[in-house]
């Protein structure tokens, strides 16, 4: 895979980009990251690349000749782009976004190349949409000083899907977020610390048992802390018979 990024500030990348499994994939070239600044693109003396709104308001918006410039440099077509680019995406972070998620991540994924443009400012102007086929994507419901720490956000979560990067791919399989709801509580050595101990399940050896207790841990976890993915009134006979099972077992 080969990951453009197209950023106002370059520089912001360089040491993310060297630490834990994304320094580790790059130095195995499992991918590819090539950072593209967006002041190569401008054409005046002092690179600007931002302008003031048409219709008055407070702020800046990203000018659309530096961006198509800098899309037409990396080889982008406008749209619609033929057939031989299903394996490639465009994407903005952009607060006005569909929201980033696990499925995102995974079909992202599977992409030949991804860019990313970090948006700034109030964002873009809007007509580079129009030019090219680009996906606006949020990572949540709040505001960023810029796009790059959205834009790392969304590598690491799409690389760490790629063959190769994760040490054992199981582990990717058992992320939160990729089955629905979210990943079961962890325990690890000492198996007491200050008189808390780690359930008897999880030690029993029974394997049957142990993934009934994680599963229905799990459930629990995300009714507390994300009902929005996982509502009581949603699970199964059976799921609500290993709910019971946990909770009388607490």
């Amino acid at each position: 895979m080969k990951i453009d990024i197209v950023s106002l500030f370059p520089e912001y990348f360089e040491l993310s980009l060297r630490q834990s499994l994304l320094g580790k994939g790059l130095q195995k070239k499992l991918f590819e990251i090539e950072i593209t600044d967006l002041r190569r693109f401008a054409v005046d003396r002092h690179r600007t690349v931002d302008d003031r709104p048409f219709g008055g308001t407070a702020g800046m918006v990203l000018k659309v000749d530096p961006l198509d410039r800098a899309l037409a440099g990396l080889g982008h077509q406008r749209a619609p782009a033929g057939p031989e680019r299903e394996n490639e995406s465009i994407i903005l972070t952009s607060a006005a976004g569909r929201r980033f998620d696990q499925d995102m991540a995974k079909r992202y994924s599977m992409k030949e190349r991804l860019t990313i443009i970090c948006g700034h400012y109030l964002g873009v102007d809007e007509r580079i949409l129009e030019l090219y086929d680009i996906d606006e994507v949020s990572i949540g419901d709040y505001t960023l000083s810029g796009g790059e720490p959205a834009a790392l956000v969304m590598v690491d979560a799409v690389v760490r899907l790629l063959p190769g990067v994760l040490g054992n791919f199981e582990s990717a399989l058992n992320d939160s977020h990729m089955e629905p709801g979210l990943g079961s509580p962890h325990y690890t050595r000492p198996a007491e610390y200050e008189g808390l101990t780690v359930p008897e399940a999880l030690t029993s050896g029974d394997h049957a048992r142990i993934e009934r207790f994680r599963r229905a841990a799990a459930i629990r976890k995300c009714l507390a802390n994300r009902p929005d993915l996982l509502r009581e009134d949603q699970l199964t006979t059976e799921e609500r018979r290993l709910l019971d099972e946990f909770d009388n077992k607490k």
